[in-house]
C-alpha cells in the first residue's frame, strides 16, 4: 500500500508585496532585493490535474482553486498589433483578488515574446500565484515541483513595485508611487499609462512636461534596434 502513496509537491509560487510597515514571516523569500518588498513562497493548491516529475496525476478533488489567468498583451514583432495571451511561456498568473480598492498595492509585470523582446509593463494586484502548465489530452495540468521552474520564470518575466492604488469619487484609477510619476492603467489591458491630471491647477506645465519625460524614460525606452529596454 505504501507504494501507492503520492506525496504531492508544491505546484504554485505565491507572490505578495510587503511594505516597510508590514514585514513578511520567515517562510517568504525575497524575489529580488529585500528593499523591493516583493516576496514569494512555494505552496500547494488544490487542483485535479498535476504533472509531477513528468508523471501525469489525476486527483478527485471536489474543491479546487479557481484560476483566472492574467491576460498579457504581447506583440509578435515590435510595432505590430498586440494580442492577448494567457499562458506565455506556459506560465499562468492568477490574481488572488479581482476587486480594486483604494490602498491596494499595485505591482507591474511584463514578459517577453517568443523572440525574447520585452513587452509593455502591466498593472497587477499585489497578491497573485504563478503556475507552470502543460496542456495534454485537452486538459491543463500544473507542473510540480514549482521550485524547478523559478529560474525559467525569472528569465521570461519581470516584476517591480508600482505604487498604491487610488480611486477617486468618480472611480478614476491612479497609482501613486515613489517615482513621483502619477500613473493609471487601462482596465481592459492593464497596460500602464500616463495620467495627465489636466484638471489639477496646482500642477504647472513645466512639471507636467518633466513628469511626462520621466514616464517615457521608464516605460517606453528602446535600444538602437527598436527593442524595448
Amino acid at each position: 500500500m505504501a507504494d501507492n502513496i503520492i506525496n504531492l509537491k508544491n505546484n504554485a509560487l505565491q507572490f505578495k508585496y510587503f511594505s516597510n510597515k508590514n514585514k513578511p514571516e520567515n517562510d517568504w523569500i525575497p524575489f529580488g532585493d529585500i528593499a523591493d518588498g516583493i516576496f514569494y513562497k512555494p505552496t500547494l493548491v488544490a487542483y485535479p490535474y498535476l504533472v509531477q516529475e513528468n508523471k501525469l496525476i489525476k486527483l478527485d478533488n471536489k474543491e479546487q482553486i479557481n484560476i483566472k489567468p492574467f491576460k498579457f498583451i504581447i506583440q509578435r514583432n515590435q510595432g505590430e498589433r498586440a494580442f492577448i495571451h494567457q499562458k506565455p511561456h506556459n506560465f499562468v498568473i492568477g490574481e488572488n483578488f479581482m476587486e480594486f480598492s483604494s490602498g491596494t498595492p499595485i505591482l507591474e509585470i511584463r514578459t517577453k515574446n517568443y523572440k525574447g523582446q520585452w513587452q509593455p509593463w502591466q498593472a497587477i494586484l499585489g497578491e497573485f500565484n504563478v503556475y507552470k502548465t502543460l496542456k495534454t489530452m485537452g486538459k491543463i495540468y500544473l507542473r510540480s515541483p514549482i521550485e524547478d521552474e523559478l529560474e525559467r520564470f525569472k528569465e521570461h518575466f519581470e516584476i517591480r513595485y508600482s505604487g498604491t492604488l487610488v480611486l477617486s469619487y468618480f472611480k478614476d484609477v491612479t497609482i501613486m508611487g515613489d517615482d513621483d510619476i502619477i500613473k493609471t492603467f487601462s482596465l481592459n489591458t492593464r497596460q500602464i499609462e500616463f495620467f495627465p491630471d489636466s484638471d489639477n491647477l496646482c500642477w504647472d506645465f513645466e512639471d507636467r512636461v518633466r513628469t511626462w519625460n520621466d514616464f517615457i524614460a521608464k516605460y517606453h525606452s528602446y535600444d538602437s534596434n527598436g527593442n524595448r529596454i
